[in-house]
């Protein structure tokens, strides 16, 4: 037992960047020998184990190493350490460690999920998480429908009313622990991240296709060279022919982020006369003194959670708590200074709030789930 909790203190050194090289090359010359002394697994046997330490644990800080050729790019070195660690003690495995930090309580937050509510031109509501399957509305010279993967798609069914109809105006609202994906009359894709809202027209009467979002989406335009996209977005336009792009303009966070993942659009403020022109792999930043910039990033942990996960790379964590804060619907309360730590870290969004928190353990960090006059918080101390 002295010997394994030896092992853990040094993996957890190891993670948090503290060994000697001496230690470093310790744990590293024993992960290469246990790479020689195991089989290389079937790709079915690598996704099992992968789902089973996930599971078991969220990651803590990304450190790439040298693995099998089937999923070299794919895992971090903590789902190594974690199978390393688990063939140690393969009766308890990872699921009591000792020296995790989260206190356990039954008050956990289950995750978000398809949460929207699509406001109509007369006004009208329609809570979309509660509504049928099938056609829900009728909106001028257009149908819509919420389909079985809870998708929202609008479809022309009266092409004669279309053209001399005035503008109709739609919204679609996601809270706070929630999400949702939208095909516009165009056939343009927008998935909708939480407390977010998409206001747009069926029939626009003239040559542009405009939007207007508040929080984050994510967005895959119709290419249509006669009529370009726009997305106006806190202080920003985007304008585009035909792409794939993020947009994260949350009030509360002190910068816009465009990221162009796909084709090219050009970023504009709208206080500034100054734009720039994107090229997938970057992501212009509108800051709060409306200065435009470029900087590269890195796409997959930019549109996480377009696939359901949270990735950090390097992250401060007050943006990390309130991405949780928004997914969870929950208040964050820090008791004392903020820590100023980064953190990184990739975690499933569909598992509740308390595995996603054993993250911050890796940084000695104790936090709780509790609720005060009825609010859920997530306490970090």
């Amino acid at each position: 037992m002295a010997e394994q909790e030896d092992i853990r203190k040094l993996l957890k050194r190891y993670l948090a960047g503290e060994c000697t090289p001496e230690e470093r090359t310790r744990v590293e010359q024993w992960y290469s020998e246990l790479d020689i002394r195991m089989e290389k697994p079937a790709e079915e046997v690598v996704e099992a184990d992968l789902a089973e330490i996930r599971n078991r644990l969220a990651p803590p800080p990304l450190r790439r190493t040298k693995l099998w050729y089937r999923y070299a790019a794919a895992v971090v070195a903590v789902f190594v350490i974690a199978i390393a660690a688990y063939k140690l003690n393969p009766t308890e495995g990872l699921k009591n460690r000792e020296h995790a930090e989260i206190i356990s309580n039954p008050q956990d937050i289950a995750p978000g999920g398809n949460r929207a509510v699509l406001k109509l031109a007369d006004g009208s509501e329609i809570t979309l998480n509660s509504s049928p399957n099938g056609e829900i509305a009728q909106e001028g010279a257009h149908a819509i429908y919420k389909n079985t993967d809870g998708e929202l798609i609008y479809q022309l069914a009266n092409t004669d009313r279309n053209s001399a109809e005035d503008p109709v105006f739609n919204t679609l609202q996601t809270p706070r622990g929630g999400q949702y994906h939208l095909v516009l009359p165009d056939s343009t894709k927008v998935w909708l991240n939480a407390s977010s809202k998409l206001t747009y027209t069926l029939n626009s009467p003239t040559k542009e296709r405009l939007v207007k979002l508040e929080g984050e989406a994510y967005f895959e335009v119709t290419k249509n060279p006669n009529r370009p996209f726009r997305v106006e977005s806190k202080g920003q336009v985007v304008e585009v022919l035909g792409t794939a792009f993020n947009i994260n303009s949350y009030s509360d966070e002190s910068a816009v982020k465009t990221t162009l993942v796909d084709g090219a659009v050009r970023v504009a403020g709208t206080t500034k006369r100054e734009s720039v022109v994107l090229q997938p792999g970057q992501q212009a930043v509108l800051d709060r003194h409306n200065r435009l910039s470029i900087k590269p990033t890195d796409l997959m942990a930019a549109i996480a959670w377009k696939h359901g996960k949270f990735s950090f790379k390097q992250a401060d964590i007050g943006v990390v708590m309130r991405q949780l804060s928004r997914w969870y619907d929950v208040e964050v309360v820090f008791k004392g200074k903020k820590p100023n730590i980064m953190l990184s870290g990739e975690v499933y969004r569909n598992t509740h709030a308390s595995k996603v928190l054993e993250i911050l353990s890796f940084y000695n960090l104790t936090c709780r789930i509790e609720t005060v006059n009825g609010v859920k918080q997530i306490i970090i101390q």
